[in-house]
């Protein structure tokens, strides 16, 4: 019995690595992300429609693999150091593009009848910006390392942070009401504010004594032996982070990520060249292709039938406040008119983080699986939308200085 469950989740692996890679393939070639793929190819294999794949127990856990392994090579991709050059002028973009669509996303799930938890989640998932799809933009186009792109990689990592933490006091709310959830909600916060000053100020401290760090770990890996010794020691940091961030209620996927934002900046550039290649092989050759088929196959196509209207609604509200929010953080941060409306455009690229935040959100039960289904359409049209139209606004904007920078089609989530 037990080989006959160990054969039927490795056929569930090949069947769904198998059409990730066709319809990832498929869709790269008419200029889309191949994350809106491999959603399709969950889609089909699943209960929806081919009914070939079932979620189960077992691939829930390799998605949460998988995710921990997309969340740590995004930290690894992003400096800290970049945030922080942005400045005032990030924290400014984010907070508008984030609190409008957030705020407009919550009052159209209440209109709708949905739960106050439930609405706050949705509304989370629309307010958020995926980091990676902008980061492959901005570097096809040259202008990473721009004004504009600094801003737009800094609001995008400001909105991630915060709707993981955002998350987690979402998940202290629906515990309860009584004074004890009270307690533990101001308990939370306590929590999740120790977590994040204690990663500041060691992130801030290394950085400090950067280079006795780098000579530390250009000793430390002359006496490795062993094979894959160095990616091992990421792999511990990555992990331990993550297990004080899921006790911090911060979500441990978020702990990733800062575990790479950590690793990032302390790592020198050709040893973290070559850690980011080993784990993004791996990441984009077997982990990312499971993770977004089997948020696929969550997907409930019968579950939103009723719900066609709240799906129109969210997909206008999530557009238009976003582009607004982008814009107008854009146009106080002294940016063009044209400059700001590429950023705009950006600021509405959600991509895996949505899909991420709302697969974590479906297992924590703070969404059921019509919400879960009805966030997963909005956020593949809009990864298909976003791109398109923020590539044609920053094509007619002209920039000097631009620092070229070569795109890697790795990077695309």
């Amino acid at each position: 019995m037990q080989t006959v469950l160990v054969i039927e989740f490795f056929l569930a692996i090949l069947v769904m690595l198998a059409s990730a890679w066709l319809l990832g393939e498929a869709v790269t070639r008419v200029g889309q992300p191949a994350l809106v793929g491999q959603l399709l190819a969950g889609i089909l294999i699943g209960p929806s429609i081919f009914n070939i794949v079932q979620p189960t127990a077992n691939l829930t856990t390799v998605e949460n693999v998988a995710l921990f392994f997309i969340m740590l090579l995004t930290g690894l991709a992003v400096k800290p150091s970049k945030i922080f050059a942005a400045g005032g002028r990030g924290a400014l973009v984010s907070s508008i593009s984030f609190v409008v669509p957030f705020v407009a996303g919550f009052e159209v799930a209440q209109y709708f009848g949905v739960g106050w938890v439930s609405a706050l989640t949705v509304a989370l998932t629309i307010s958020i910006t995926a980091v990676p799809v902008n980061s492959i933009i901005l570097m096809e186009l040259g202008l990473f390392d721009t004004d504009l792109g600094l801003v737009v990689i800094a609001a995008g990592v400001i909105d991630d942070i915060i709707a993981f933490v955002a998350l987690g006091m979402i998940q202290q709310l629906g515990m309860g009401n009584s004074a004890s959830s009270d307690i533990n909600i101001i308990l939370a916060v306590l929590k999740i504010v120790l977590f994040l000053s204690a990663f500041f100020a060691l992130e801030r401290l290394l950085r400090i004594h950067l280079r006795g760090v780098h000579s530390w770990l250009d000793t430390l890996t002359l006496r490795m032996k062993s094979s894959g010794s160095y990616i091992a020691l990421i792999l511990i940091i990555a992990v331990g982070v993550s297990l004080l961030a899921e006790w911090s209620g911060i979500q441990l996927v978020l702990g990733t990520f800062f575990a790479g934002l950590l690793v990032s900046d302390l790592t020198g550039p050709e040893r973290l060249g070559k850690a980011s290649d080993a784990i993004r092989a791996t990441t984009f050759g077997f982990f990312g292709p499971l993770a977004f088929t089997f948020i696929g196959t969550e997907l409930a196509l019968s579950s939103i039938a009723g719900k066609l209207q709240l799906i129109g609604t969210l997909l206008i509200v999530a557009i238009s406040t976003k582009f607004f929010g982008g814009f107008t953080g854009a146009k106080l941060s002294r940016f063009s008119s044209q400059d700001s409306t590429a950023i705009g455009f950006l600021m509405n690229s959600r991509g895996f983080v949505e899909l991420v935040i709302a697969a974590t959100a479906y297992q924590l039960g703070l969404i059921d699986q019509a919400l879960f289904s009805v966030v997963v359409c909005i956020g593949i049209i809009t990864t298909i939308i976003s791109p398109i139209a923020s590539r044609i606004a920053l094509r007619k904007t002209k920039f000097q200085g631009v620092t070229k920078t070569q795109a890697s089609s790795d990077l695309e989530l």
